[in-house]
């Protein structure tokens, strides 16, 4: 009776010992699994956030009343089961430029939760990259194939393309003054030398909402070269580099 007891009160220990080391295990989100794009919300309050290797952008708006409503971001990361992000604009919100927000999530397959604002973001990407993948800033304009590059493109203004799991954000903003300037976005592919932006909120001209830009994209030296025509018309031929390349 004893040897059963002994075999019985062994098994009982194991087991628990395993599902305490599970539910450790559950409770770490691995960083590569947050990258991407995710919404949650309806069309009229659709909030889409993207994130790429450090960077995130947020932005809020009502797609069918070609309305833009907020947008956040800046850089992140995770510890075990807590995102923390470290805001650098907040249009709604300037006192949170430079603080540091930290949430515990749990993920399960393409759904990710939080915990401090209970929202529930489903994942609208298959976790595949493509060649623009990234973070971009804004650094120079080509004119007759040549390139003028800008004194000062990364503080004290910048103008970031955050890119990731078909969808894009734009942002200007100032880093100093923690000034948001304009934003746009939606959603976009890009192959073989093709990058077509379908544009589903833009601060400054709302009438380019449902427009689909198509534009031809190249690499020179690492940059980015973007060409094309602008949403409310006209030439552009413009420089981006990666934000990390920047920040070395």
């Amino acid at each position: 009776m004893k040897a059963k007891f002994k075999i019985y009160a062994t098994a009982l220990l194991a087991f628990a010992v395993i599902t305490a080391f599970t539910s450790i295990q559950n409770s770490v989100v691995d960083t590569k699994d947050l990258k991407g794009a995710w919404e949650y919300g309806p069309a009229e309050k659709r909030t889409v956030m993207i994130n790429t290797d450090k960077v995130f952008s947020v932005a809020v708006y009502d797609l069918p009343g070609k309305k833009f409503i907020s947008s956040y971001g800046g850089t992140w990361r995770v510890e075990g089961n807590k995102l923390i992000q470290k805001t650098e604009w907040n249009n709604l919100d300037t006192q949170q430029v430079g603080k540091e927000l930290t949430t515990d999530i749990t993920l399960s397959g393409k759904k990710l939760t939080t915990a401090v604002s209970k929202e529930n973001w489903m994942k609208v990407d298959d976790g595949k990259t493509d060649d623009l993948t990234g973070a971009w800033v804004i650094t120079g304009n080509y004119v007759n194939d040549k390139v003028t590059k800008r004194p000062s493109p990364f503080v004290p203004r910048r103008t970031m393309k955050v890119i990731a799991g078909g969808r894009f954000q734009w942002i200007a903003y100032n880093v100093e003054a923690k000034q948001f300037i304009n934003a746009g976005g939606g959603a976009y592919t890009a192959k073989d030398g093709k990058y077509t932006e379908q544009i589903e909120f833009f601060t400054k001209t709302p009438e380019s909402v449902g427009k689909s830009l198509a534009f031809q994209y190249s690499f020179v030296d690492g940059d980015w070269r973007h060409r094309g025509e602008k949403s409310t018309g006209g030439a552009l031929d413009e420089c981006w580099t990666k934000r990390e390349v920047l920040e070395k």
